[in-house]
């Protein structure tokens, strides 16, 4: 059994879990750099299981892999995997929910912290030779709107207690029960989220419904001196509109660490401003949650293919 791998953090701080499929009868090889499916396509020939980053696996590549069995995302996010064409060719495809729940949790109250009192683009002036001391803005003081109670947005909430911010959500599926526990207040639509909130911060999937959910017309709704906070998916921003909206004053600006494309191109109008602060898709790449990620897929490779669990792939049409 031939395995590919993607994910540049698949057992990079801990070798352990790629030991243990190779002891499980398995043969690995890492693929160089940010594969295009094109690029993917020319080296799946005799590949039996893929283990994935943010990488596209869509017809092209699985056509070429007549021996393709499984599809693993190295973490949470299933978008970059076409799921409907991975079914109708008996493809299963799976995931690593909540082993980098903490992870992204902590970058993105990074990021709003960052937002809120200018530390990334003081530190750029300062290195440059200018003392500036831009008066920001306190948490504590603020409305904090999460869009999306999953495992990261209670995470977020959590951490986000000891500030003691005003939390308001939104969440299609509410759990009113978590929320009063926890000193949310739930509100019935994300344009009244987005109303109020002075960080609106995304922690939820990209989907058909969520895909540019924040474009010309939501940030309408902003507050001036409200930022977009997202460490989930970048499609959920329409790119563009963000920019404007920033370069023209219309909100303070925005924390992105994910991007639509990936990596973000030199030409991309999002490194333009100064108050869009910009970083790698860091938030799940810390050493602990690398290892948890890791462990858990060699596990289910292992079950899947070698004792065929097949109930723990998700898979499914749409």
């Amino acid at each position: 059994m031939n395995i590919l791998v993607t994910s540049r953090s698949f057992a990079k701080t801990n070798s352990e879990a790629w030991e243990r499929l190779e002891a499980n009868g398995f043969s690995l090889r890492r693929c160089a750099g940010n594969p295009t499916p094109a690029t993917l396509a020319r080296e799946v020939d005799d590949i039996d299981v893929l283990i994935i980053g943010n990488d596209t696996v869509n017809s092209v590549v699985m056509d070429a892999a007549p021996a393709l069995k499984l599809v693993h995302m190295h973490g949470t996010g299933l978008d970059g995997i076409d799921i409907e064409y991975a079914t109708s060719r008996g493809i299963l495809v799976a995931n690593a929910p909540g082993a980098n729940v903490n992870a992204v949790a902590e970058m993105t109250l990074a990021m709003m912290l960052n937002a809120a009192r200018g530390i990334g683009k003081h530190a750029r002036l300062l290195r440059a030779g200018t003392w500036q001391r831009t008066p920001g803005r306190e948490v504590s003081s603020s409305i904090v709107g999460i869009v999306g109670l999953g495992n990261i947005g209670r995470r977020v909430a959590e951490l986000l207690r000891g500030f003691r911010p005003k939390l308001i959500a939104f969440d299609a599926f509410t759990d009113q029960v978590w929320a009063e526990a926890n000193g949310i207040e739930m509100v019935a639509s994300v344009d009244e989220l987005i109303i109020q909130a002075d960080f609106v911060v995304l922690t939820l999937p990209l989907t058909h419904q969520t895909k540019h959910m924040v474009n010309d017309r939501t940030l309408g709704l902003m507050k001036k001196d409200a930022f977009i906070v997202n460490s989930a998916r970048g499609g959920l921003v329409d790119d563009a509109a963000l920019v404007r909206a920033v370069e023209e004053g219309r909100i303070a600006g925005a924390a992105l660490d994910v991007f639509a494309q990936e990596p973000l191109p030199l030409d991309s109008p999002l490194r333009r401003p100064e108050d869009i602060e910009i970083t790698p898709h860091l938030a799940a790449s810390s050493r602990e949650s690398a290892a948890r990620v890791s462990a858990i897929v060699a596990d289910n490779v292992i079950a899947i293919i070698k004792k065929g669990q097949r109930d723990i792939a998700v898979n499914f049409k749409g």
